[in-house]
């Protein structure tokens, strides 16, 4: 299907792509969310790119049917790619829900996690709460990981890490179209 009669097949999909550029890997998000924003054009589906996930990205995702978000995971191998559904009501794996054989404390990872809008405290998890609780929207959300070898200061992608981007950009659209064919949420 061609761009020019694809129309609006993706309405009601968002793609979030974060990272900072300024931080090797971690900037696999971006560059797979300016790829994406040329890929989907014309096909109805929203593209943002942004350094971090922030709460005021709920209101977009409440808009949505279908989130797909795209990051750098340290805990992956170096440019492998993992696409994992993403639930509000869950903590993420990794994230510190799991306790500690001598954790006195039995708070889920999520609670103990900032929601300090100038820190890595908010996570795909967040943004969909966030969503629920302040605009009753519950969209359909998937995350799109690339493994990282670095996140040190430094401008560009590390070979591994810009080798595995087409496969990002692949799995993202992907994503997208399963989700798509469900209604946008738009002032509807």
């Amino acid at each position: 299907m061609g761009r020019e009669t694809a129309g609006a097949r993706l309405r009601g999909v968002l793609v979030i792509a974060c990272g900072n550029t300024l931080r090797g890997d971690d900037g696999a998000g971006p560059e797979t969310g300016e790829l994406l924003a040329a890929e989907l054009e014309g096909t109805g589906a929203e593209v943002i790119v942004v350094d971090q996930l922030l709460p005021e990205l709920a209101l977009d995702a409440s808009r949505s049917a279908r989130v797909v978000f795209v990051d750098a995971a340290a805990d992956l191998p170096p440019g492998s790619v993992s696409v994992r559904p993403v639930n509000p009501g869950k903590d993420a794996p990794g994230d510190g829900g799991a306790e500690s054989p001598n954790s006195a404390s039995r708070v889920p990872g999520a609670a103990r996690r900032s929601l300090d809008p100038f820190s890595h405290g908010i996570g795909p998890e967040d943004v969909l709460r966030l969503a629920r609780d302040l605009y009753a929207a519950e969209p359909d959300a998937v995350l799109v990981s690339v493994g990282a070898e670095s996140f040190e200061p430094g401008d560009g992608l590390s070979a591994t890490v810009r080798r595995a981007i087409p496969a990002a950009v692949r799995a993202a659209v992907r994503a997208a179209e399963e989700g798509a064919g469900t209604a946008s949420r738009d002032d509807a």
